[in-house]
């Protein structure tokens, strides 16, 4: 098995309507805020932050920074956040907001981005342009600040960095060793080929970026009609104007 692939096991300090890592290492304001329904603000002090609570199962590790708006939205405001569970919730970052009506999907701050992964969620991401994006399972993009042009910049969508993803996963994940590589195996026979996967999305955006080319030529030889018939219009008026008065 491959080095990256390590257990980590989690030890819980208490367990009521919520779990968490270690009452030391998660500031609450208001205080206990968690265990009520109130709005709240979590700030991750030290070690990894697990919620259990009705429909929601997420898991940030240290220095992540979150809001409880309500029992329905949720906001990230640094670090990373694994959202297991979490159909009746969605999720707001600087850059897009985030809903799933099944699965699990990650969201890593990076500073100047926004990460997201999508495990195995029906995904769609709602950049700050107002463009919506769905995710495939098994595949990642970035998304970040509005250009000059008012428009969103985002990445290519393209298949999860494994590589990199399974070290942070593995630290968050609370079972056993074996369970980790059943589930890591089992999403990734799910996935199927995601290289042909990407092929096929990469056709996609090609054939309408083409397709918009070709309306945007449209458009403007319809413009140059409206105009040359404008302008002949134009000359007519004239013309009788001048010489049938």
């Amino acid at each position: 098995m491959k080095k990256w692939i390590r257990l980590t096991l989690f030890l819980l300090a208490f367990q009521m309507e919520v779990r968490v890592r270690a009452s030391g290492d998660l500031i609450e304001q208001p205080s206990s805020c968690l265990k009520s329904k109130e709005a709240c603000a979590i700030q991750v002090t030290g070690n990894a932050f697990h919620l259990i609570q009705d429909s929601v199962k997420i898991h940030a590790p240290a220095n992540t920074a979150l809001m409880r708006l309500n029992s329905q939205q949720w906001r990230l405001i640094k670090g990373t956040l694994w959202v297991e569970k979490g159909s009746q919730i969605s999720l707001e970052t600087l850059y897009g907001d985030l809903t799933a009506t099944q699965g699990q999907y990650w969201v890593v701050d990076q500073g100047n981005r926004i990460l997201v992964r999508n495990m195995n969620a029906n995904l769609v991401v709602t950049l700050r342009d107002g463009k919506t994006l769905n995710v495939p399972e098994g595949f990642e993009f970035w998304m970040s600040g509005l250009n000059s042009q008012g428009k969103s910049e985002f990445g290519m969508i393209q298949p999860i960095d494994m590589k990199e993803h399974l070290p942070l996963w593995n630290s968050l994940y609370g079972g056993s060793k074996e369970s980790f590589i059943k589930e890591v195996v089992h999403l990734r026979e799910n996935w199927g080929d995601l290289a042909e996967k990407s092929s096929v999305i990469y056709q996609g955006l090609v054939e309408r970026k083409i397709a918009s080319e070709a309306e945007k030529k449209k458009q403007l030889e319809e413009k140059k009609a409206r105009q040359a018939a404008e302008l002949r219009q134009m000359r007519e008026l004239y013309r009788q104007r001048v010489f049938e008065r």
